[in-house]
């Protein structure tokens, strides 16, 4: 992470009054009573020596009202600054709260680590800047953030960790039709799981990452001998959303492609886990494989060494042959098996926030956000078990339901008409959608819901 920020921030011209221009001075909540801060402030952050991203703020009504993060949904959906507005306008008005919308920068020009490297230098203004009393002391508080597709992807990066105890953190996160995984498995060769290849280097654990970790019947499954079965034709696999919908004309599977190819320079950064947050929890369904260039072999050294006659030959008859070599094979993602990791660590002091998960029925991403969805249930049932019975399996089946409602309860998992987006204002279903949005980040930032 990136050190916490030292600098001064200028304001610029608000939306609703013209202003005086201001010089670079801190930004200051007013300490009268009678003088309230303009509706909407633009901030120039800088960011160390790549530039400066800005952070628009939208104030409260009150100064004791929560501060909610956006994250816009980024190049995937282009040209939405208008619906975004009407988004931002929605949850300040049902929430009460300051909006605080950070512009991250996300292209060819400005690839990967740079985005979430941007929202980090925002959080961290937004901590030093908007959380300060009438006496400009700093206060603890908890956060929410809001975030689609790209936005969606660096907001759940941020809420898995910026949660820290005894520190301002996030305390709710909502995603819509989040971008979890930029690896896009289904774009692979099929494989048949059966015939799946290990990854190349060990993970954190040894549980297969649709297994739940939880379940004490797992650990005695590897002793048990494997009983015949007869061979039978095996059946084809369900299509999957990104199989069903990956045609629609507003968010296509080869846009998402496209725009995962332009964001990462290598395939590798799109395996990192804060870049695909959903790797926090699994180990990647895809590995790089890299194949062996003619260099390799060259340089190892002869079973013979040859006389110097023969190699001056050698070397004579390759002079004549010689040919411009080929350019080197691109490395290659292929299917692996996946593998289930533990978070929160133990003894991090990480306490993940309440989650709220929509995706549309319709949209390719809608299986991300439902594996999301599981992956956070079970983290957050594995961490209750533990803090309540200091145990991290199972004793029995009504145990295991019990915990599993908690856990429901902190994460919830929501479908939407068609592609869901919050930004696709033909009817009245995005209001609805977006005022659920802020009711329920509103009850979850308030003393003891958490």
């Amino acid at each position: 992470m990136p050190p916490r920020l030292r600098f001064q921030a200028s304001t610029a011209w608000p939306i609703t009054a013209i202003l005086a221009p201001r010089s670079a001075v801190p930004f200051r909540r007013a300490i009268s009573a009678v003088t309230t801060p303009p509706i909407h402030e633009s901030i120039h952050v800088p960011c160390r020596s790549n530039g400066f991203i800005t952070v628009d703020v939208f104030h409260g009504l009150k100064s004791s009202s929560p501060t909610i993060l956006y994250l816009p949904s980024g190049p995937v959906l282009p040209g939405t600054q208008d619906e975004e507005a009407g988004v931002i306008s929605l949850l300040r008005e049902t929430t009460g709260g300051t909006v605080a919308r950070i512009n991250y920068r996300a292209s060819a020009a400005h690839n990967y680590p740079t985005p979430f490297h941007d929202v980090l230098y925002g959080f961290d203004w937004i901590r030093e800047n908007l959380l300060l009393d009438e006496f400009k002391r700093p206060y603890l508080a908890r956060l929410g953030i809001c975030g689609e597709l790209m936005g969606g992807s660096l907001a759940t990066m941020l809420s898995l960790t910026e949660c820290r105890l005894g520190e301002s953190r996030i305390g709710a996160t909502a995603l819509n039709n989040p971008i979890v995984d930029w690896v896009f498995p289904d774009e692979l060769p099929v494989v048949d799981p059966s015939e799946l290849p290990e990854p190349l280097a060990p993970d954190e654990t040894a549980f297969p990452a649709e297994e739940d970790m939880m379940d004490s019947s797992q650990v005695s499954t590897k002793t048990s001998k494997p009983r015949k079965t007869r061979k039978r034709t095996p059946k084809s696999p369900p299509q999957t959303a990104w199989q069903r919908y990956g045609d629609n004309k507003i968010l296509p599977t080869l846009t998402l492609v496209a725009e995962r190819d332009n964001l990462f320079t290598k395939p590798d950064d799109y395996l990192d886990r804060f870049a695909s947050p959903m790797h926090f929890f699994r180990s990647p369904h895809a590995q790089l494989l890299r194949p062996q260039h003619d260099d390799i072999f060259a340089s190892k050294q002869p079973d013979e060494i040859l006389d110097i006659e023969a190699q001056m030959i050698l070397d004579h008859y390759n002079s004549i042959t010689h040919q411009t070599p080929p350019a080197p094979e691109l490395p290659i993602l292929s299917r692996c098996r996946s593998y289930a990791r533990n978070y929160p660590p133990a003894g991090s002091k990480l306490s993940l926030p309440a989650w709220s998960i929509t995706a549309g029925l319709a949209s390719p991403l809608a299986d991300q956000a439902s594996e999301l969805a599981k992956v956070l249930r079970r983290s957050a049932a594995r961490h209750a078990l533990k803090s309540h019975a200091g145990r991290t399996r199972w004793h029995d089946k009504a145990e295991k339901e019990m915990y599993e409602e908690l856990a429901e309860e902190k994460v919830h998992l929501r479908s939407l008409p068609g592609l869901g987006l919050w930004t696709d204002q033909a009817d009245d279903e995005w209001e609805k959608s977006i005022r659920n949005v802020g009711t329920w980040m509103k009850e979850r930032l308030e003393t003891g819901n958490t």
